[in-house]
């Protein structure tokens, strides 16, 4: 019986002490709802999702704790409670419906330092303590780009990507949201459809990608191929889209027969044999812009980029150096210094020489 009374004594010791160390009391929240139209059929947005960025935020906590995502639901309907009171921008998103403020490129995160007629683009509310805020939204049909991926003797480029690129209100072009490291599969057909894009001049691109045979994984080669069928930039053929806009039949073809395989050897100076290790970049002549990357491996002596276009170019080659194989990162034998030389492709090029000058071995140790 004093066992019982002695923990009763301590449960209440405890109760009565626990007011006196609980915090302060929360800071007061409000709330927002509202609902997301879709404007073409006037219809809700079921399942969109929608974002609460803090342009300023009364308490002065942590702006990340401010922000808040929610979905709405089969009604259109959207609710966030618990909201600090505040200035806030609220942004609606659903598949295939463009997105408010296309120079972001659908990154909001760095909202407060976007220049002032981007925050303008957004709507934005008031969020006040003990209060509900109501905000309607509407989305507006996003444009369409939409083709095929083919090589020139009618082979579909299945699981080719295909990525683009939009002219912002400066007018450069800037990597979308589905970049060339992501982009969009086309099917075994070598269809693709681009949805959800705002109104603008685009440039549309594939990648031809080689894996390294050692690493499947690990990216060896790859190869830009704009829609106008260049293999350069300035070079491609541009698509103007409207707001809900579907441009279709912008087919971009991989033309094989002007592309060719180019290879050959590293070699030194002073003895004429092949060096073992050294990264190798081809470059345009007429503008020194990157066209590719290969390397020379312990494993390999020769380089070898396996598809380039016709055309002139400037070969460079860097890091070279001697190193013993199969042991790893070691401290080279010998280095070499830069090389370039120039290049004219005009069909299959092999048997390439590039001479590299020796550094004095104090050179070499001072590298490393």
């Amino acid at each position: 019986m004093r066992v019982g009374l002695s923990i009763l004594a301590i449960l209440l010791a405890v109760s009565i002490k626990l007011p006196a160390q609980s915090s302060a009391p929360p800071p007061a929240t409000g709330s927002v709802t509202g609902h997301v139209f879709l404007g073409d059929s006037h219809l809700p947005a079921r399942m969109a999702y929608v974002t609460l960025l803090p342009a300023i935020v009364a308490d002065a906590g942590d702006k990340k704790q401010a922000l808040k995502l929610t979905q709405t639901g089969l009604d259109g309907v959207f609710f966030m409670p618990h909201v600090l009171p505040g200035s806030y921008y609220i942004v609606a998103t659903k598949r295939g419906y463009s997105l408010p403020a296309p120079d972001l490129n659908g990154d909001f995160s760095n909202i407060d330092k976007a220049p002032q007629d981007v925050k303008d683009a957004l709507s934005s509310v008031a969020v006040a303590a003990n209060r509900t805020t109501v905000a309607d939204i509407t989305l507006n049909r996003g444009a369409v780009i939409a083709g095929t991926v083919r090589f020139d003797d009618g082979e579909p480029a299945a699981e080719a990507k295909v990525s683009f690129l939009r002219k912002d209100k400066s007018g450069k072009w800037d990597e979308s949201r589905d970049g060339a490291d992501s982009g969009i599969t086309v099917d075994d057909q070598g269809n693709f459809r681009i949805a959800d894009l705002s109104p603008g001049e685009y440039l549309l691109r594939t990648t031809l990608v080689l894996f390294s045979p050692q690493s499947p994984n690990a990216m060896y080669y790859s190869l830009d191929i704009f829609f106008g069928n260049g293999m350069r930039q300035r070079d491609a053929k541009t698509i103007q889209i409207k707001d809900g806009e579907e441009s279709d039949g912008d087919n971009i073809t991989i033309q094989l027969s002007k592309l060719h395989s180019v290879s050959g050897t590293v070699v030194s100076m002073e003895t004429g044999a092949a060096v073992n290790s050294a990264k190798l970049e081809l470059h345009y002549a007429d503008d020194d812009s990157l066209v590719a990357e290969a390397g020379i491996s312990a494993d390999e002596d020769q380089f070898h980029f396996p598809y380039v276009a016709e055309g002139e170019y400037t070969l460079k080659v860097t890091n070279a150096r001697d190193i013993i194989p199969g042991k790893g990162d070691q401290k080279p034998i010998r280095t070499y210094a830069d090389a370039s030389q120039p290049l004219i492709v005009k069909g299959e090029t092999s048997g390439i020489t590039i001479q590299v000058k020796p550094l004095p071995v104090a050179a070499t140790t001072a590298a490393h």
